[in-house]
This record gives structure tokens, C-alpha cells and sequence, in this order.
């Protein structure tokens, strides 16, 4: 196929449309926080110094006026995309005025949040006699309830109630909270200091064994020999020792970031657990599937089965920014009261300024970036697969993903809309990370030769494809080479395939 094929320029073109709206989102998002600091600002203005409420008055708009200009050129780009030509030069200059502004936005998002806590305190006054310390907040802070940001404050509230508004399914939301933390760990910490702290480990934990190696790690040094490790692969396994050993709490990863790639059945784990007739904590970390996998809509009210789901936004969440860590718990009622304690007493609160630099959830865009992530990766790997298939390579086996037929957990996922952003490369001289180097040098120096943009980094659910090596420094999980493909349309992916086919 060709990278000029007159079929994929029209494709290549829609992603791009997708790409623009995303961007005029992100805009709006910011003029949205902007008009509302503004509002607030205003509303307090007599408890301002007044030259420190001009210097924000100034930041204020000035930056408002930066998001509506790139919003204005942005609609200008949007409408000439969908009505100018569709050709090979028009695609690259729309898809480098893209990136261009993309860049530009995520260097003002950064600025948007230390705009909207400028004149803030992260311990904030709930009564003064001349000037507030409370900034925009004035009258909204009440003594030892939320007068100390680390414990919790008013800047997260509206992300947390738009988060579950928009991104989580459940029976009876108005008895789900969701919580933001500083990290993805953090958020796991929390959920293990309130499961610890309360007596909840009773009997055994049942571990994923490719659960995230940094977890994984706290919890067997921490419990040993409670520990029950399982493959997430041997469904009947895993039925056949909840039965048989009760465990009271149980940890899995919806999809693992490890070597293999499981994806464990936890549709049908999570019936079974329906059935036991102990108190039971299912902790599901579902980060790798973000909101295209929905487990609280797996279970109903009473029972015995408590379920909390956590995830690191560092991902999928930021439209591709990579701007702060952030991470999130969703739990029900009661064990949500708990664990917003918890976060408190194990410090793990996200930062006030950290808050706004978090695109407004919106599940209709971050379905449509998922679905690009995982066309991307399916064109990818099955193209690589393919290939290996007819000429079988000396250096990489196979193509590790969850969405090729040939992996374990392919017979209950395959009706899964979304099966990962990343997959691995199976090498055939073992465990070597001399190898997995040397393999990365060269596709990088190919693609630079080529003159296609990759990227040698870590994490996933970015805009750019990279190649890592990850799990390196640990002894809780395998080094592997992972792909995580970004959201380049076709025309750009059939390049990047081309790289990785000459460096195989």
C-alpha cells in the first residue's frame, strides 16, 4: 500500500476534523475556568488589595484573550478542512498547523492554573479583619472543615462531580463519589491505607500476578504471607481459590501494563463474587481501559461485594498534555466517606493548581481519542503479526495485544470496544535487555532517517507513538519493550509501520 493511497487521504482527513474539535475543546475549557475565576474574583473584589486585584484582573484577561484567538484560528483551520481539498500537501499543513497548536495550548494550560490559584492559599482564611487570605474563595471557607488545601478543597469538587457525570456508570450514582489524588500510586495508597486502617484484611489477598509492578510491590513486601498470587489468564483458577481460600480483598488491573498483556475476565469474576457471603473488597485499577470499561455497572446494591476503582489520569484523561499527575477513586456508599478520611490522613490530595490543568471531562471526545488509539494499535500489531507470519524474523517472535486472536484473553475481550493503546514485542533471544536497547536505537535512528516523529518514552494515551523499555529497575514484574501508539491518523501510521517492518 501506498503512503499516497487516494483511500486513506479521506480518512487521514477525519481524524484530523477529530483532532481540531478536540483542540477548540481544550479552548473552551480554558475560557470556561477563565470567565468563571473572573466572575469569582469580582464577586470578592473589596477583599482584594486593590492593586493585587488589578494584577489579576490583567492575567486574567489576558489570557482569556489568548484562548479565544487560538479558539478563533482553530474554527478558521476546523471549517477550511472540511470544505478545501483533499490532498496529500493540504493533509500535511493541517496536521502541522495541528500540532503547532496543540503545543501552544498545552503551554497555556500550565499557565491557566496558576492564573485561576494565583491570589489562592493552601491554607485559606475563613475570617480576616481587612484583606482576606482566601483569595478568589472569600467567603466559601469554613473553619477546620476546608481550611487546609491538603485535606481537601473547593478547586477539585466540580472536576470530581463532572468526572463521575460523565465517565462513570452505575446504578444509583448519587451514592457513588469519585476523589482525585496526586497520582495513580496515590490513589492505590489511599485505598490500601483505608482497607489496612480499617480492618478489612482479614483472610488472604488475592494479587494479580502482572498487576503494576510499583503496587504489586507494596502489597506483598507489606502482607507476605497473605498474599495468593494468580495468573489473570486461568479464569477457573482464580474462581476455583476464591472459593476455596475466601479472600477477603482482592486486587486486579482491568488490563495489565506487564509483559503478557492479560486482560483478565472479570465480568465473570465479578459474578462469581456477587455470590460470596463474606465482606468482600474487589479493587479494580482500570487505568489501562479508562472509561471503555465500566465495572460498577457490573453489580447491583446489597450484598456482600464492595467494589473501588481507581485510575491515573496521567493517561487517557489529559487529551495527550502530559501536563501534572493526577489520579482518581471511585467508590460507593459507605466506603466512600472512608476513604475520602483516608486521603487525608495519607496526605495524597491533589494540588489546587494541578486541578485546572485537567481538561473538563467529556466522554463523547475521549471515546472518539480511545477509538483512534485502538485502530492505531490493531493496525499496528496486525500488520506487524502479519508480516512476521510470512517472514518470521530472528529477532521478534510475535506481537503481543489482547486484540489479536492469538492472545489468551482474545475469547472474552473480543467483544470489548477498546483492548489497549500499547502492545509488546515478544523477542526470541529471551530476556534480554542489551537486546530491547539496541532494538530501540535502531528504530528511532530508522525513523529519523525516514523522517517520521517518534518518540523513546514512557507512559501511553499521548498524541505521538513511543517505544519503551519498561519494568526495568524492579524485581516485581519482566522488562519488556512496549509500543504505545498515539492518535496519528492512517497516512502517518503506515509510516510508522514502515519503520518498525525494516527494523525487524
Amino acid at each position: 500500500m501506498s503512503i499516497i493511497d487516494p483511500e486513506i487521504i479521506p480518512v487521514s482527513f477525519g481524524d484530523l476534523s477529530d483532532d481540531f474539535e478536540e483542540l477548540i475543546y481544550l479552548c473552551q475549557c480554558g475560557l470556561d475556568t477563565l470567565s468563571n475565576l473572573r466572575k469569582q474574583i469580582i464577586g470578592v473584589k473589596r477583599h482584594f488589595r486593590p492593586a493585587i486585584y488589578s494584577q489579576i484582573e490583567k492575567e486574567t484577561a489576558g489570557l482569556t484573550e489568548k484562548f479565544r484567538q487560538y479558539q478563533k484560528e482553530l474554527n478558521h483551520h476546523f471549517q477550511t478542512l472540511k470544505t478545501g481539498k483533499q490532498t496529500v500537501d493540504n493533509l500535511i499543513s493541517l496536521k502541522n498547523t495541528k500540532n503547532t497548536y496543540f503545543e501552544l495550548i498545552r503551554i497555556s494550560q500550565n499557565l491557566l492554573g496558576s492564573t485561576a490559584t494565583a491570589a489562592d492559599w493552601q491554607s485559606p482564611s475563613y475570617l480576616h479583619t481587612q484583606y482576606s487570605q482566601a483569595g478568589k474563595q472569600t467567603g466559601k471557607i469554613i473553619g477546620t472543615i476546608n481550611d487546609y488545601k491538603r485535606d481537601t478543597h473547593l478547586d477539585e469538587l466540580d472536576f470530581e462531580k463532572k468526572f463521575l457525570q460523565e465517565y462513570v456508570d452505575c446504578p444509583l450514582k448519587f451514592r457513588c463519589s469519585a476523589y482525585l489524588t496526586n497520582s495513580g500510586m496515590a490513589a492505590f495508597t489511599t485505598i490500601f491505607v483505608y482497607l489496612l486502617s480499617e480492618g478489612k484484611i482479614k483472610n488472604k489477598v488475592m494479587v494479580g500476578k502482572n498487576s503494576y509492578f510499583q503496587y504489586k510491590q507494596i502489597l506483598v513486601n507489606s502482607l507476605k504471607d497473605k498474599i495468593i498470587e494468580v495468573e489473570e489468564d486461568d479464569t477457573d483458577k482464580i474462581i476455583k481459590i476464591i472459593k476455596a481460600e475466601k479472600p477477603t480483598v482482592i486486587f486486579f488491573d482491568s488490563l495489565c501494563n506487564a509483559y503478557s498483556l492479560p486482560l483478565p475476565d472479570l465480568d465473570r469474576i465479578i459474578e462469581i463474587l456477587r455470590t460470596v457471603r463474606e465482606e468482600t473488597y474487589l479493587v479494580i485499577d482500570n487505568t489501562c481501559l479508562a472509561s471503555s470499561y465500566q465495572p460498577l455497572r457490573k453489580i447491583g446494591w446489597g450484598g456482600k461485594l464492595h467494589l473501588i476503582v481507581f485510575e491515573s489520569l496521567n493517561k487517557h484523561y489529559q487529551f495527550g498534555m502530559d501536563k501534572v499527575t493526577a489520579g482518581i477513586i471511585i467508590a460507593r456508599q459507605p466506603e466512600a466517606l472512608k476513604i475520602f478520611e483516608y486521603r487525608k490522613h495519607a496526605g495524597t490530595n491533589i494540588t489546587d493548581i494541578s486541578v485546572y490543568a485537567l481538561p473538563k471531562p467529556n466522554r463523547k471526545l475521549l471515546t472518539k481519542r480511545l477509538n483512534k488509539h485502538y485502530r492505531n494499535a490493531f493496525y499496528l500489531a496486525d500488520k506487524i503479526q502479519t508480516h512476521l507470519n510470512q517472514k518470521p524474523s530472528k529477532l521478534i517472535e510475535k506481537i503481543i495485544y489482547p486484540g489479536l486472536p492469538n492472545h489468551p484473553s482474545y475469547k472474552w475481550n473480543k467483544h470489548l470496544p477498546f483492548k489497549g493503546s500499547f502492545f509488546n514485542l515478544q523477542f526470541r533471544r529471551g530476556n534480554s535487555v542489551a537486546v530491547y536497547k539496541k532494538f530501540i536505537a535502531s528504530i528511532m535512528k530508522k525513523a529519523e532517517k525516514q523522517k517520521v516523529n517518534l518518540i523513546a518514552g514512557t507512559s501511553f494515551g499521548l498524541n505521538t507513538t513511543r517505544v519503551y523499555l519498561t519494568s526495568l529497575w524492579t524485581n516485581f514484574g519482566r522488562p519488556f519493550v512496549r509500543i504505545s501508539v498515539g492518535t496519528e491518523n492512517l497516512w502517518e501510521m503506515e509510516k510508522i509501520l514502515r519503520v518498525f517492518l525494516s527494523a525487524i
